[in-house]
């Protein structure tokens, strides 16, 4: 997603009010510094997605589902930044992914869980960081003067040095989706936590997939010899 990134503004209710008045039509995508405590400003943006386009993007902090169970029930598409996370992180995450797959409000897209549940049910490919629009290859972020943050063949350098240096990504079989994603940007950070994560979320694809075959199934019923 193309949009201009909004940071440290969801707090204040001119901004929005004049985002409402539907003047531009680029898309925003909003940036959430502290979920916990801005979760309940994310009713400025009811207005403003009526017009234009707009994401929120939640750093991985406690609250973050807060602020994504709102974020769905105003039905705009989330971004998850999940960086490295705390176990009281992940244990946010396993919830915000289970509200993704169960709660029958959730309308909008919620990345990274939408692509990464895309891929194992074997309708796209890709790695986290193309799902999180954070690969430089497809999408350079520039400093305050404009100097890209990172090379454009940074996934794949980081991704061979970590082999190179023998991480656990080297037997991981979830390489080719997360593409060290979880390594970035302490290398030693353990990934036991996201493998599982992961898990949990291919068992949802799988089951997914047998309830869709079953009804297939059942609307196509073999028949008679």
């Amino acid at each position: 997603m193309r949009a201009i990134q909004v940071e440290g503004l969801l707090g204040d209710p001119e901004v929005w009010a004049l985002a409402a008045q539907g003047t531009g039509q680029t898309p925003l995508d909003v940036v959430l510094e502290d979920p916990a405590a801005e979760f309940s400003s994310l009713y400025r943006l009811v207005d403003v997605r009526i017009v234009r386009d707009v994401r929120i993007t939640i750093p991985a902090k406690p609250g973050l589902l807060k602020a994504l169970r709102l974020a769905a029930s105003l039905q705009i598409p989330t971004r998850l930044l999940p960086g490295q996370p705390s176990p009281e992180v992940l244990e946010e995450l396993n919830a915000g992914m289970e509200f993704y797959l169960r709660d029958p409000m959730v309308e909008a897209p919620i990345e990274f869980f939408h692509s990464l549940l895309a891929v194992f049910r074997g309708m796209r490919d890709g790695s986290i960081w193309t799902f999180l629009d954070q690969d430089p290859f497809e999408i350079s972020q520039g400093d305050e003067q404009g100097r890209p943050l990172q090379p454009r063949d940074f996934v794949e350098t980081h991704m061979g040095q970590l082999i190179e240096d023998g991480a656990e990504c080297c037997a991981c079989r979830w390489q080719p989706v997360c593409a060290g994603y979880f390594k970035w940007p302490v290398p030693s950070y353990s990934c036991t936590g996201v493998k599982q994560l992961f898990a949990n979320l291919e068992s949802a694809a799988d089951e997914i997939t047998r309830d869709l075959a079953n009804l297939e199934a059942g609307l196509n019923p073999k028949p008679p010899e």
